[in-house]
């Protein structure tokens, strides 16, 4: 729904200013707003107008103008939090479905995967938010090691700065996973990244590995990372 001046109408009762369209100037404030859509567009529109000048029936009084003001910016605070919620739900579902695909491949080192071309588009479409995503999956142990694996070592080698710090952070988050083969892929994408301040982690992770080969795995890359 797009608004113009002749559709915005701002209504003063002394407190509240509710913005409603031509329409529906005889509806209360809190039925005005129908749709998430609508409350974007109506505020977006609102910024760009002096409403002293340009919406119907408008006061010139800078105090109502503060308010109404005040007012449009509850109004994209509150419609901000519920696309966030959608996105994230957006984001969650599609992280899912990708999670459950990959289940079915078979991962081999070196070699790029179905999966692993679907993590790489998904971290650099949605950035930290999927990272968020992905820590929530592979932390809460939501997906089978394997899989929780492979994604591990591919957020070692992916080329996006935005998502780097929280990427090294599940990283090394990673290396105190339940799931011996989850530690194993922390490892590798560790390897990877090349980063120096997983020092202090990998060092405490040393002392608490019980698998000989693990253990073996990360001094090796803690090596690395001192040189």
């Amino acid at each position: 729904m797009n608004y113009d001046s002749n559709t915005l109408t701002a209504y003063d009762n002394s407190t509240d200013i509710a913005i409603a369209t031509s329409s529906d100037s005889r509806k209360p404030a809190n039925t005005v707003i129908s749709s998430t859509k609508s409350v974007v567009n109506l505020t977006s529109k609102a910024k760009q107008l002096t409403f002293s000048q340009k919406a119907t029936g408008a006061t010139k009084d800078p105090k109502i103008e503060q308010n109404t003001l005040l007012y449009l910016k509850s109004l994209e605070n509150s419609t901000q939090h519920e696309l966030n919620n959608k996105c994230s739900e957006i984001i969650y579902s599609q992280l899912e479905t990708l999670f459950i695909a990959g289940k079915e491949e078979y991962f081999e080192d070196g070699f790029e995967s179905d999966f692993s071309k679907g993590l790489i588009s998904f971290v650099q479409k949605y950035g930290n938010d999927a990272i968020e995503a992905i820590a929530c999956f592979i932390v809460y142990e939501k997906v089978s090691s394997e899989v929780a694996s492979e994604a591990l070592r591919w957020l070692g080698e992916i080329n996006h700065p935005e998502s780097y710090k929280f990427r090294l952070w599940l990283l090394e988050r990673s290396l105190s996973c339940p799931s011996s083969r989850v530690r194993d892929g922390a490892i590798l994408g560790l390897s990877y990244l090349n980063d120096p301040h997983a020092i202090t982690y990998l060092e405490q992770a040393i002392k608490q590995e019980k698998i000989t080969e693990l253990c073996e795995d990360m001094k090796q890359v803690l090596a690395q990372l001192k040189r």
